[in-house]
């Protein structure tokens, strides 16, 4: 089945992540002791104009082959534009585009063939807090705000100039998602709409309930929906049946921010600085504290898995005291750390994959920032 837009375009909404979702590696410098939850030790928005084309702590200047941060990484481009805090990023690799919400009311179309220009606004009529591209079709979620008592989902399909406002939760929206033919909302009154385009148009097919506190964020993952609330706790859902096939509770003791599938683990982040990562069957793999200067907690903002340009991979995390800090996956030595002075002013609140070696911070200040690993 597919998405069909005006004028008989279609966009087939394929499966999730292409790998399955098990278990396996060791995460902590190999340590076989990761299998048992070890914790490291000491440390709430278009016209149809065209859209163009030491390792347990935090904070370490060093990194595993010795390089400082600036041999590591290079600032490809600071951009600027949005008013207000770059809440959200969504990248479309195949369109050579990416996609910047933010809490001005606008999401930004920019183009990295023309040196990340800026080729598209949209006014989506409220802060956004959640984008989600694929293929033609982009969607935004966007808070609640005075005189607008909930939040809806916008719908524009970039080639044909159908657009769609979805409406049907309560409160703000923080989480898109895709799955096969389904498309799931979710945020502050706990439920996961799920939606499907029926002949000209997205329907409310059915509301997922089982969360207690506010969706923060979802993934899909082969034919399961993987959703986290604020409170840590995360459900999997099969996509086949509508049911809840396992449960998490993560014991994060603040906010849960965000998850990560990476290969066959998924990450979980909390405001309360510990990065966790397990294995589908809800068992612990492995924690690491990421701390700061001080060697306190530093809270987890935004965190994504990306390539260095290498043969390996590293993990981000995005922290309360405005730096970036990177780890080596799976030993989670430490790779480096981006502070302020040579980063984002105010804290990133969110991370997104780009082409080749790169990837995207949005921020409090108001700014994107394109990152590349220098191989």
């Amino acid at each position: 089945m597919s998405f069909a837009g005006r004028g008989g375009r279609h966009a087939a909404f394929g499966n999730g992540a292409p790998n399955g979702f098990g278990g396996g590696n060791s995460f902590g410098s190999g340590s076989s002791k990761g299998s048992k939850g070890s914790r490291s030790k000491g440390g709430g928005r278009y016209d149809n104009g065209e859209w163009g084309g030491s390792r347990s702590r935090g904070g370490s200047k060093g990194n595993a082959k010795g390089r400082g941060v600036a041999e590591l990484l290079k600032k490809q481009a600071s951009l600027t534009g949005h008013t207000d805090t770059v809440s959200c990023l969504a990248v479309a690799e195949q369109r050579k585009q990416f996609f910047s919400g933010s809490q001005d009311g606008t999401v930004k179309v920019w183009s990295w063939e023309s040196g990340f220009q800026c080729a598209h606004t949209v006014n989506a009529g409220a802060p956004v807090e959640c984008i989600l591209s694929f293929d033609a079709w982009l969607f935004a979620g966007t808070a609640a705000v005075s005189g607008l008592s909930s939040g809806v989902v916008r719908v524009w399909h970039m080639e044909n100039g159908f657009e769609q406002t979805l409406q049907g939760h309560q409160g703000s929206i923080f989480s898109l998602a895709q799955g096969g033919v389904f498309l799931f909302s979710g945020g502050e009154d706990t439920g996961v709409n799920t939606w499907r385009f029926e002949t000209d148009k997205f329907e409310l097919i059915t509301t997922l309930k089982g969360h207690i506190a506010p969706i923060q964020d979802m993934k899909v993952s082969a034919n399961v929906l993987i959703s986290a609330d604020r409170n840590g706790q995360i459900i999997f859902w099969d996509l086949s049946s509508g049911q809840q096939s396992n449960t998490i509770v993560t014991g994060h003791t603040k906010f849960l921010t965000q998850i990560w599938l990476e290969d066959n683990f998924l990450f979980t982040s909390s405001l309360d600085g510990i990065v966790k990562v397990w294995d589908s069957t809800g068992a612990k793999l492995f924690e690491q504290v990421v701390t700061n200067q001080h060697n306190q907690p530093s809270g987890i903002t935004a965190m994504l898995v990306t390539s260095d340009g290498g043969e390996c991979s590293v993990l981000v995390t995005a922290c309360d005291d405005k730096a970036l800090k990177m780890w080596a996956m799976p030993s989670f030595d430490k790779r480096g750390i981006i502070a302020s002075r040579v980063g984002h002013a105010d804290c990133v609140r969110c991370l997104a994959k780009g082409p080749g070696n790169s990837f995207f911070s949005g921020a409090m200040d108001h700014t994107i920032i394109v990152w590349e690993f220098v191989a």
